[in-house]
């Protein structure tokens, strides 16, 4: 009965997510118009900075900033990605702060280096870069974030079917017993965390970072114009910075509700069916996102 439960309740779940997500259109309408705003903020406080105004420099980074936040909250990918790997994995809070702060910080770093090494090494126009950034970027790094969700999804299914598969009994016993009797060759949890982990990590982080903002890309490219290639850097920290706030939110929200399904599930006893499901729905949800983002971005 726990065994058809824990199935029942794998596809009402597959079932939700391949029937399309929620994608809050209000939600996504009012951070684009936020999003037009601070851009002609950053825009105004960029030419303040090259004609010395006072307060330009806290102008632009405050618009960036706040840029960053309502980027995130609308169009911007990596909250899908945090949030599904947050609910999904065994990844500690901590740990998904860390890697929020740090995709966020990959991308900004990314989109200076494309940008002003494009202009500096490549003498590439600014329509150029910017489709660059849109036509092969973009699609690169869903297909990326789809190949997270399809590896999580694949973890899933393996640790699922290793817990409800039959156990055949153990016929040799007493056979190596001896607890020191090969103990180093036993796959254990740890180990595998272990060795996954720091690539996973990258992984991830590589994944988000790969597309960098198009507004950053925006701000880069007028700051280069007018020379004031200092300030275009750090307004473009500035705005990573206020993505990761967003997003370590969502890590944070995502591993507390994963931390509830759980206690829930202990006290109704499939705790230890209830994990795989969740990989698997979560990784079914990543990459049914990635996959509308890629068909949309190829459109």
């Amino acid at each position: 009965m726990r065994v058809g439960g824990v199935i029942l309740l794998l596809v009402a779940g597959l079932w939700i997510v391949w029937s399309g997500l929620p994608t809050f259109p209000e939600v996504v309408t009012w951070a684009s118009a936020q999003q037009r705003g601070f851009q002609t903020d950053m825009a105004q406080a960029v030419r303040a900075i090259q004609a010395g105004e006072a307060g330009s420099w806290v102008a632009l980074l405050a618009a960036a900033g706040a840029y960053g936040i309502v980027h995130a909250a609308g169009p911007g990918h990596g909250k899908y990605l945090i949030g599904g790997m947050g609910f999904g994995s065994a990844v500690s809070a901590r740990r998904m702060l860390t890697l929020a702060v740090a995709s966020s910080l990959a991308q900004a770093i990314w989109a200076i280096a494309l940008v002003y090494g494009g202009f500096w090494m490549f003498r590439m126009s600014a329509a150029r870069m910017t489709s660059l950034a849109e036509d092969w970027l973009a699609p690169a790094s869903y297909l990326a974030i789809g190949a997270i969700g399809a590896i999580l999804a694949i973890r899933g299914a393996g640790l699922l079917w290793r817990r409800v598969r039959p156990r055949p009994r153990n016929l040799w016993r007493g056979v190596g017993e001896d607890p020191s009797c090969c103990a180093h060759h036993t796959v254990t949890p740890a180990r595998v965390a272990a060795l996954t982990s720091h690539r996973d990590a990258v992984a991830l982080v590589t994944s988000i970072a790969l597309r960098p903002c198009t507004g950053a890309i925006f701000l880069l490219v007028i700051a280069w114009q007018l020379e004031i290639r200092l300030a275009g850097a750090c307004a473009v920290i500035a705005m990573g910075l206020g993505t990761a706030l967003l997003t370590s939110a969502v890590a944070v929200s995502s591993v507390s509700l994963r931390g509830l399904t759980l206690l829930s599930s202990g006290q109704l006893g499939v705790a230890a069916l209830v994990l795989p499901v969740v990989q698997i729905l979560a990784g079914a949800a990543i990459l049914s996102i990635s996959c509308g983002l890629l068909v949309r971005a190829l459109a």
